[in-house]
């Protein structure tokens, strides 16, 4: 069986989005990416991602910059994926703040 790609949007708010996007090869996760936006302004804006698209696990703090920070890749990918979705929903108000105090 060939593997498989899914992509969906969580809404945290109105002005808050996580994209989710994975690949599964038999059930197996073995690619996926969460990418927390927020509406400021105008426009979208890319707040924080964490993924292993590039052969290592990692996330982007863009109000740091968009430089990837590597992150240990201990246990099953399915629940990093799934801690890092409960990190992201508890902490995005706190890094949506963090952007835009940068941005200023």
């Amino acid at each position: 069986m060939a593997p498989v790609q899914k992509r969906f949007k969580i809404r945290l708010s109105a002005v808050d989005i996580i994209d989710v996007m994975f690949i599964k090869d038999n059930m197996t996760l073995i690619k996926f990416a969460l990418n927390y936006r927020g509406f400021i302004g105008d426009e979208w804006h890319e707040i924080y991602r964490v993924d292993n698209f590039h052969g290592f696990l990692h996330e982007q703090k863009f109000w740091i910059s968009p430089e990837p920070i590597p992150l240990d890749c201990i246990g099953d990918l399915m629940d990093i994926m799934t801690d890092y979705l409960i990190v992201i929903k508890e902490n995005y108000k706190r890094y949506r703040g963090y952007y835009e105090n940068k941005a200023t």
